[in-house]
């Protein structure tokens, strides 16, 4: 029964955007190649919704009662650099394995590892530094509009440098960090920590962590970017990743989940049953050894939380299998086909294709199922929803209009960022936590893969670039890290606005309906009995 309500809600979240691309390829905006892209796509809707269901019912038993469980015992814990180091490597690990981040480093024109390793460092570190703010009980707005201070001065040191095409992978990389392992995860462990240590302000302080940690791979990504001399050259490879009307869709599946070789034996991808296995093992192995030391779980809990581990193996196994045999072909696909038309079609096709796709994020649904419970119900989910959605909208919309017209990201996230700090001091502040924690969870898996690809697909079209498998002349890698990435980074950005919006509205409405009743039992001399 169980699975059926989250199967329904899966269906619910994954339909839209599926109904987004039929609609288009069946009007003359995006026609397909033929009859076997639209089963490709029917069969990996499908494979995209059991893979979410099974993900869903997992991460509740097995990420989240991990984050509850190491959150409630390194609050417990009076030496406080256990505290620092546990938080360090669960952030680090977690990180390094992150599905997002993988997508990312192989659209990335730059090396895979060390991209990953900076930013794993990056959080983990803050990580660490998120779960000290909650033990010392510092204010949250203050952290931020400290950390983001930083966050500029070295925005402008890469500027000065020349290197200011790198900006829009810094911020892609703050975004993707946040994904379908790392949001279980780290909600769970700030909810535990702040529960015992944070007092009457627990739910308040259960959130923030998600946003503390999505500021560490910025500064580290900045050092990185300072430290690395080497330029970024050559035709942009996009792989074997566009849709080929004669290509067997059991094959593109197997070929998604499964290592692939070359000819002579060399490694072309690991596959989704090895990626996501090395995203969750991790987690495993680091929790089971602290619950050995510090912990000890009854047998039937390790047992369950096992189970968990194992359907949230499968699930993200069939999940991102399909996200990488079905929606970054799609993707690209799409925006090549867009890209032959006027701007104000393109500017609000993406706008649309953003309403719509944030409920394909897995880890969107753990957030706002927490935001529900955290709120007694006062924040319903859907309202949350609802807000992302234009948010991340708005977002894309903004995505295509920077991609079609060429300028720098700049003009995007500083104002953005100014006012999204600049709210927090007229926004609660467990909404302020919500909308920066919403910032990184709302750029995850599908994001990665279908919005970005969907961006450098329109952007070459528009440049008249023809991509194929065969060769990507033209179409160079410079011009895509500055022009096309940057996605991920809108689409963390414009939340935090959107939602620190919709608290001061909750927050007006409550202050209005507290007049009106103060009003109504105020009574006049004339109105008292005297006895």
């Amino acid at each position: 029964m169980k699975f059926l309500r989250v199967f329904l809600e899966s269906s619910l979240s994954i339909i839209p955007i599926v109904a987004i691309i039929l609609i288009l390829s069946l009007s003359t905006l995006t026609p397909l190649i033929g009859g076997w892209d639209y089963l490709l796509l029917i069969v990996g809707a499908l494979v995209l919704i059991i893979g979410l269901s099974i993900f869903s019912i997992g991460s509740s038993r097995s990420l989240s009662k991990v984050g509850e469980h190491m959150g409630a015992s390194l609050s417990k814990q009076n030496n406080i650099w256990i505290v620092i180091l546990v938080s360090f490597l669960l952030g680090a690990l977690v990180t390094c394995a992150e599905p997002s981040i993988m997508i990312l480093a192989e659209l990335t024109p730059m090396d895979d590892w060390m991209l990953i390793l900076f930013i794993s460092v990056g959080v983990g570190l803050f990580v660490a530094l998120g779960v000290i703010r909650v033990f010392k009980r510092k204010s949250l707005k203050w952290w931020l509009i400290t950390l983001y201070g930083i966050v500029f001065g070295l925005c402008l040191i890469i500027d000065s440098n020349q290197q200011a095409q790198y900006l829009p992978l810094i911020f892609d990389a703050s975004g993707a960090t946040t994904g379908s392992a790392t949001v279980p995860f780290l909600l769970s462990l700030g909810s535990g920590v702040a529960m015992v240590r944070a007092g009457k302000k627990a739910k308040e302080e259960s959130f923030g962590l998600v946003a503390i940690s999505s500021v560490g791979p910025i500064i580290s990504m900045v050092i990185m970017v300072i430290i690395n001399t080497s330029t970024v050259a050559g035709n942009y490879d996009l792989g074997s990743t566009l849709l080929n009307n004669s290509s067997d869709i059991f094959t593109r599946f197997y070929q998604a989940i499964f290592p692939t070789f070359d000819v002579n034996g060399n490694i072309l991808g690991y596959g989704t049953i090895i990626e996501v296995l090395v995203a969750l093992l991790p987690i495993m192995v680091v929790f089971f050894i602290y619950q050995k030391i510090f912990i000890k779980l009854p047998k039937g809990e390790l047992i369950r939380i096992s189970l968990g581990f194992l359907y949230s193996y499968l699930g993200l196994v069939l999940f991102l299998s399909a996200v990488s045999a079905v929606m970054m072909p799609f993707g690209i696909f799409i925006g090549q086909e867009l890209g032959n038309y006027a701007p104000w079609v393109i500017i609000l096709i993406f706008f649309i294709i953003g309403l719509v796709s944030i409920m394909c994020e897995p880890a969107i649904h753990v957030l706002t199922k927490q935001i529900e419970q955290v709120s007694d119900g006062g924040i319903k989910k859907s309202s949350v929803l609802l807000t992302l959605s234009i948010g991340v909208g708005v977002a894309i919309g903004l995505c295509a209009i920077r991609a079609i017209y060429k300028f720098s990201i700049a003009y995007y996230i500083i104002p953005g960022y100014l006012i999204a700090l600049g709210l927090t001091f007229l926004s609660p502040n467990l909404f302020t936590a919500l909308a920066f924690d919403s910032g990184g969870v709302a750029s995850g898996p599908m994001t990665v893969s279908f919005l970005l690809p969907l961006t450098i697909g329109m952007y070459a079209s528009q440049n008249n670039i023809v991509i194929s498998n065969d060769s990507q002349d033209g179409l160079l890698k410079q011009d895509v890290l500055t022009n096309c990435f940057g996605v991920i980074a809108m689409v963390a950005m414009t939340p935090l606005i959107a939602i620190q919006i919709l608290g001061i509205i909750i927050e007006y409405k409550k202050y209005r309906r507290q007049s009106l009743y103060q009003s109504q039992l105020l009574l006049s001399d004339n109105e008292v009995i005297h006895f």
